[in-house]
């Protein structure tokens, strides 16, 4: 765990934290991202092909003589059965397949059934669960563009306080990645299917799902809390959470910020935590960086 985050914002959120005390945890929502968390869970395969790739499985393991992960029940004991008596009579598929096809069929219908009540249950967490969204580095210039308005906004830096058992101890670090968590493998599925060899299911927590973000997304070096408490007034989509006063270690404005709006803000940060520091960032002398300098 970090020992400090950073949440860049315009001035007039920064303002309305400074004022209220507290920082805003929202729904998925009210994403800028429509695919941050914002995604229909679905297969990483076309489902029809299921049948097909499971049979073709059976048929291995019925032909040859491979250990077979689970023979004590099911599909496990079934193959078992028939490769004693591929042995004598022979691989009957044509038989085999009339009374294996439909069982595979009826599966893929409960599938689709989990994955339909998945579904409903991951939108109706989207507009339950609140979210608030911190980084590592205070220096990101495509952040300071983007969420502190092209640099006339705020960056506040936030002590853990991990020992105080803070909320915001309890921020995971997102993971980029090209594609979307999808629901489970054909692989696993067939496993799970003929051997009871069960996927990991924390893939398809909520939790897990709220942690990853295309990598486009990989500059911003983002850590979550991610807060699925139930709220009475669930339509304003938001909860605002105060922050104790010792949190606030310092606050950095961008380098074309309103010189009124710095001395207004400083002064209801000094009212807060008078031992908050108080900078402004300034371009760096030929180069695509910024410095620091206390005001």
């Amino acid at each position: 765990m970090l020992e400090y985050f950073y949440k860049y914002t315009d001035i007039e959120t920064a303002e309305a934290i400074l004022t209220s005390q507290s920082f805003r945890y929202s729904s998925p929502l009210k994403f800028n991202d429509p695919f941050d968390i914002q995604h229909e869970l679905l297969p990483s395969f076309d489902l029809s092909d299921f049948p097909v790739a499971t049979m073709s499985i059976i048929e291995m393991y019925v032909k040859n003589d491979l250990p077979i992960p689970n023979a004590e029940d099911g599909f496990g004991k079934a193959i078992l059965i028939l490769r004693e008596g591929a042995k004598t009579q022979g691989y009957k598929k044509e038989k085999i397949e009339a009374i294996t096809y439909p069982l595979l069929g009826h599966l893929m219908g409960e599938i689709n059934h989990a994955i339909e009540g998945l579904n409903k249950s991951w939108k109706i967490s989207m507009r339950e669960s609140r979210v608030f969204c911190v980084t590592e580095n205070n220096d990101n210039l495509l952040m300071w563009a983007h969420y502190a308005k092209d640099h006339t906004g705020v960056v506040f830096q936030l002590a853990t306080l991990t020992e105080e058992d803070n909320i915001l101890s309890a921020a995971r670090k997102v993971n980029y990645e090209k594609k979307p968590i999808g629901f489970y493998s054909l692989d696993d599925l067939i496993k799970w299917t003929l051997f009871d060899i069960e996927p990991d299911f924390s893939k398809l927590l909520y939790t897990s799902y709220a942690h990853q973000k295309s990598k486009h997304w990989e500059y911003e070096s983002e850590w979550r809390v991610v807060d699925m408490c139930q709220y009475k007034n669930k339509s304003k989509l938001h909860v605002d959470y105060k922050f104790v006063p010792h949190q606030l270690a310092n606050i950095f404005f961008g380098c074309k910020a309103d010189p009124k709006m710095i001395e207004h803000l400083s002064s209801l940060a000094k009212a807060i935590n008078p031992l908050v520091g108080i900078y402004q960032s300034m371009k760096k002398p030929l180069e695509y960086a910024l410095d620091f300098n206390k005001i």
